[in-house]
């Protein structure tokens, strides 16, 4: 497996990687239901390109036979949260519990920390996927709260803990 940048030409592969999760039953932690994932080959091939050339963006891919995994980070568009990423992962079935997720969040890591720009990264976990929970806990993330009934699965609320990142920056005060 290989852990690289996405490419544009990685849009195709990237939407079946999500389109098979998706199909899972039963059905994985993501607030998409599979209908409504239905983008083009062009909109992600867009979206690849614009994550990976802003400096608090990124969009990676774990390739085996394949894309088999997926990362992505979006930074923040104001001066005031420029700092900022949202992280999302997805790891194909077949693919879970053999490190890919691991490996995409140790370049993800790895990323931010070399950047001048990204001191913070956050990302929303479902509450009940302690799995997840555990590996960005063991990359550093910390618990900052829970946001309540964020969704509705079969008419059953579901919390999203929210976590993030923090990283230090050379020059930076940090007060608040």
């Amino acid at each position: 497996m290989i852990v690289r940048e996405a490419s544009a030409a990685d849009a195709r592969g990237y939407i079946m990687l999500i389109k098979g999760i998706l199909a899972e039953q039963p059905p994985v932690d993501t607030p998409y239901a599979p209908g409504e994932f239905n983008p083009t080959t062009s909109t992600i091939r867009e979206l690849i390109i614009e994550y990976n050339a802003s400096p608090n963006g990124l969009f990676l891919v774990a390739e085996a036979d394949g894309v088999v995994g997926a990362l992505s980070c979006r930074g923040g568009s104001l001066a005031a949260d420029a700092h900022t990423t949202d992280l999302g992962v997805y790891v194909a079935t077949d693919h879970r519990d053999q490190g890919v997720g691991s490996a995409l969040l140790r370049h993800a890591v790895a990323w931010a920390q070399a950047s001048s720009v990204v001191e913070r990264v956050e990302l929303e976990v479902f509450a009940g996927n302690a799995r997840a929970i555990h590996v960005y806990e063991k990359f550093g993330f910390e618990r900052e709260g829970v946001k309540q009934r964020k969704y509705y699965r079969g008419g059953v609320p579901i919390d999203m803990v929210m976590m993030a990142l923090l990283l230090d920056k050379p020059g930076r005060s940090h007060t608040r």
